[in-house]
């Protein structure tokens, strides 16, 4: 077995910091009522450090921006970080601790243990598992120090003492020695007991008569001990990801403006990315509250909805934070946001796919699925159309125009495509013969792309079709009858005709009496 320990010691710093940048950021520093119970490194460039009354940080930083811890908060942003690693593998545990000692005495859970033996062959080994891992941390915004050993109270005892500390089998004992015997203790009386017998080190304890020590420091200090030690086993709970992803991100700042909602929105981006990658599944879409500011009944704003759907399924970050940016860019808020919300429903199971040498012939329609996703992103998901095939002869009521909910390789909207399952190609050219109609096979005629939204009356002279010069008739003809069910009979005969400057054109003969207005000769296509 091989443990890794991820223990977040700033972890109410990272929850609350994570939906804005780094770089340029206000001093933030985390508060009960009256002390200070941590502070970034540039509140602590200024004086402030945990343990300080609140009024006395204020007064050494005014800028500093005080911020209430929130349990509730931590334990949403660790389950969802617990969510997130639960693609590297399924035995994932929370690890409860005192994140600030003396400061705060509330139990909260603060870390992580993953049992990652049986998946250090599918990611490359333990070295580029570990890389990964702090890659994903700090895309989500949350720092760790990550320890490893065979066993999980060991890998937690390193993660707690240094970050990197590691040990196999044969080297763990001593490794434990060396530690800090602090990192046992469960509660401030503990440690004071510790070091009033002198207790410094684990090696110091271990030197201890144990019915002593149990006495006077309780037995699960030692059980502690032991399951470090490897000599009592340690039964754990796993963690079980949602059926259904929702998380929330509280800003540090009111932002106004919607394309600055795009660095806190990536970072949920993030998060409901590792858990697609947990549920090996993909999405299909999702939508993104944004929590208004509340100012009294006569001020409230209804929360603005975002709602983003893919024309195929993914869960790449990059593809959905594109998408969303596209969105945003277009996005008016009617009020400054405080909050963030990201909701997915509409998962579908993903296959695994193969890397390929080279590019196939997929690369086509994928590239047609991501353009008709950020024109819906941009456009709104009604502005971007498809012509779908209809069971019908008549070519003008051959298609209908849907929205694109999924792309597919169809004509331009601005474009009406004859019913026609398949288009073979057009028939070779043939030397002009005298008369109007040249010797042609019938069957199987191509149709064109381009339709006329009106079929168009041409002339006719010596027997033949005109249009600006005389048409001569390549293939056909090719009888179209119908709409007799809903009273719009069409009764024609289409052919392929070519003008003197060689364009081809789809035009057909009305099949009624010489005395209707619709006879004669029309244009309905033309050939590209």
């Amino acid at each position: 077995m091989w443990w890794f320990g991820l223990f977040f010691d700033r972890l109410s710093l990272d929850a609350v910091r994570c939906g804005a940048p780094a770089s340029g950021s206000q001093p933030l520093a985390i508060c009960n009522r009256l002390l200070i119970l941590d502070a970034d490194d540039h509140a602590r460039t200024l004086g402030v450090m945990p343990g300080m009354k609140r009024v006395t940080a204020l007064a050494l930083a005014p800028t500093l921006l005080v911020c209430e811890r929130d349990h509730a908060g931590e334990q949403a942003a660790l389950d969802s970080l617990a969510a997130w690693a639960l693609q590297f593998t399924p035995a994932v545990s929370l690890q409860p601790d005192l994140p600030f000692g003396e400061l705060d005495d509330t139990p909260c859970p603060c870390g992580l243990l993953l049992e990652v033996a049986p998946s250090l062959r599918c990611f490359g080994g333990a070295g580029a598992l570990l890389a990964q891992l702090r890659h994903g941390l700090q895309s989500l915004g949350f720092q760790a120090r990550i320890g490893a050993a065979p066993n999980a109270a060991a890998a937690w005892l390193f993660a707690r003492h240094r970050d990197g500390l590691q040990a196999g089998q044969t080297r763990l004992e001593a490794a434990l020695r060396k530690l800090p015997a602090a990192l046992l203790a469960r509660s401030r009386a503990q440690r004071e007991m510790l070091e009033a017998i002198g207790a410094y080190r684990v090696d110091d304890l271990l030197a201890l008569p144990r019915a002593g020590l149990a006495r006077r420091c309780g037995r699960a200090l030692l059980d502690e001990l032991d399951r470090a030690l490897g000599r009592q086993p340690e039964p754990r709970r796993w963690f079980e990801a949602p059926a259904r992803f929702e998380t929330r991100l509280e800003l540090l700042a009111r932002v106004e403006h919607a394309e600055m909602l795009l660095f806190a929105a990536r970072r949920l981006l993030e998060r409901l990315a590792g858990w697609l990658a947990a549920r090996h599944c993909a999405v299909r879409g999702f939508e993104l509250h944004a929590e208004h500011e509340r100012h009294g009944a006569s001020g409230q704003h209804t929360d603005t909805l975002l709602i983003i759907r893919l024309a195929e399924p993914s869960r790449d970050t990059g593809r959905l934070c594109a998408l969303l940016r596209e969105r945003l860019a277009v996005t008016r808020l009617a009020a400054p946001v405080r909050a963030l919300c990201l909701c997915c429903d509409e998962i579908v199971p993903l296959p695994a796919t193969s890397a390929l040498l080279f590019p196939g012939t997929d690369t086509a329609p994928e590239s047609l699925s991501r353009l008709v996703e950020r024109l819906q992103a941009r456009l709104g998901s009604r502005q971007v159309q498809r012509l779908t095939p209809v069971a019908d002869h008549r070519p003008e009521i051959a298609y209908r125009i849907e929205v694109a909910d999924a792309p597919a390789q169809q004509p331009s909207a601005s474009v009406r495509p004859p019913a026609a399952a398949a288009r073979p190609a057009l028939p070779a050219r043939r030397p002009r013969e005298p008369g109007p109609i040249a010797n042609a096979p019938v069957a199987c005629l191509p149709r064109p792309l381009w339709l006329l939204h009106q079929p168009m009356a041409i002339g006719e002279r010596h027997n033949r079709p005109w249009w600006h010069s005389a048409f001569t008739l390549l293939a056909g003809p090719e009888r179209i009858e119908g709409g007799w069910w809903d009273a719009s009979l069409v009764q024609r005969d289409y052919f392929i005709a070519e003008d003197e400057h060689h364009a081809l054109y789809w035009i057909y003969r009305e099949r009624l009496a010489p005395d209707d207005a619709r006879h004669g000769w029309f244009v309905h296509g033309r050939f590209g």
